[in-house]
């Protein structure tokens, strides 16, 4: 296995989200595009900071591994919190994007020792001529796998050579990891560890 395609994050440079709200939460790059940028968060009007692969038949008809790992909880001030952790694959244009959820964590409810390690793990393949992502996954918490199945939605309309123009240099799609609290407090958080790709 090799690392082609990177998030840039790590133990030592985490990406973080929390606090108040309900609505899902984007990791975003740590790093930024250039020197004195800030760092790029997914929202509902712009794709920058996905994990983009990239287009030119490079994973056409290829098996490939989109992981990602890190740790949530403690939510001190939130006894019956609940997060969920999903891999979204981004479709529709950098500026309008399209989250599809295709692997999740579940709901997982802290056990109040403190932080606790999640994990997804999805292997997914596709080509040009059928248009369509498909694979299957694996989430881990604590000393669980919570789900290990098909990924939740096939994407369609895809083209692995001529990638999709409207995203980031032409990808064919993009990745996006996101963390929604089942409550409003402001001592949730969530740290990612890793996000690649693999093949």
């Amino acid at each position: 296995m090799s690392n082609p395609l990177d998030f840039q994050v790590s133990g030592a440079f985490p990406s973080k989200v929390g606090g108040t709200g309900t609505t899902v939460k984007y990791f975003p790059r740590p790093i930024g595009p250039s020197i004195g940028v800030a760092p790029s968060t997914p929202s509902s009007t712009s794709a920058a900071g996905s994990l983009f692969l990239p287009a030119q038949n490079v994973y056409n008809g290829q098996q490939f591994n989109v992981i990602a790992s890190g740790s949530w909880g403690n939510d001190t001030g939130d006894p019956s919190g609940t997060v969920t952790i999903q891999l979204y694959a981004v479709t529709g244009t950098f500026t309008a994007p399209v989250y599809t959820s295709i692997a999740t964590s579940g709901s997982l409810t802290a056990n109040f020792v403190g932080a606790e390690p999640w994990g997804l793990s999805a292997e997914l393949l596709g080509d040009s001529d059928s248009g369509v992502l498909t694979g299957a996954y694996e989430a881990y918490n604590r000393d669980a796998i919570t789900a290990a199945t098909v990924i939740t939605s096939r994407i369609t309309g895809l083209n692995f050579n001529t990638g999709n123009p409207a995203l980031q240099q032409g990808a064919v799609l993009g990745f996006v990891i996101g963390v929604t609290f089942g409550t409003s407090d402001a001592s949730n958080k969530a740290t990612m560890y890793e996000f690649s790709i693999e093949s």
